[in-house]
Formats: structure tokens, sequence, C-alpha cells
């Protein structure tokens, strides 16, 4: 698998310790990683290879060879959910990562293009579509 790290992955941190809100970024990493690797878990279970992973400014990106259908669907999937199982297991003990953990549950399950949720929808509609 091709590792590739942009410049622009580290604009996000950058921008958050020249704010003074450095104790935000390593939650905030700690719950994006966590989020890919929830997505790679589902996709080494379902024996998926995984080409590349590439972090760029905007976040991750897996590159796979995604098959469609219910396994496509429940690895994209998985990220959002292991982000909102930490947000639920780490909401007293560790409130900061909890709440990244929520944010970047609930952000990725958005019904848009680019988004997990987004992606969810045009797989669980395309699967549809050929029922009909």
């Amino acid at each position: 698998m091709r590792i590739t790290i942009t410049a622009g992955f580290f604009l996000l941190p950058g921008c958050l310790w020249l704010l003074g809100r450095w104790g935000l970024t390593l939650p905030f990493l700690l719950a994006a990683a966590l989020h890919e690797a929830g997505h790679l878990a589902a996709l080494m279970t379902f024996q998926i290879p995984v080409t590349a992973l590439e972090l760029h400014a905007g976040g991750a990106v897996i590159r796979a060879a995604l098959p469609g259908g219910r396994r496509e669907a429940l690895a994209l999937a998985a990220g959002p959910g292991v982000n909102l199982l930490l947000a639920a297991v780490f909401w007293r003990p560790w409130h900061m990562f909890a709440l990244c953990n929520l944010a970047l549950g609930i952000g990725n399950l958005l019904p848009l293009p680019k988004r997990d949720g987004g992606r969810i929808v045009r797989v669980l509609r395309k699967k549809r579509h050929f029922r009909e």
C-alpha cells in the first residue's frame, strides 16, 4: 500500500497551533486517524485490497477496489461508526476527544457528494436501481 502525505495535510494542525488551540489538535487528529482505521478495518474484513492512503488538507483518501453494494456501504459507514462509538465511550473521561469524534462522525454521515454519507446514499441507490 502506498502512503502519500501532502504538505497541505499539515495546514489544519498548523492553523490550530497558530491560533493557540493546540489542545484541540491532538484529539482531532486522533479521531481522524481512528475514523480512517475504521474504514481500513472494514476493507480488510471484506478482503478488499487497498492500494493507497493519501493524506491531504481536506482529509484522507483511501484508494481501494470497491465492490459496490452492501460491502462498500458498510466499509463507508465504518469510519463514522467508529467515531460515534468513541464519542459515546469517551463522553465523560475525555470530553474534547468525544466532541471531535461526534463532529467527525455526524459530519461524515451528511449526504453530501464527497462525504461518506453521500457515497453511501449513492451506493445504495445504485443497488436499488438494479433490482427494479
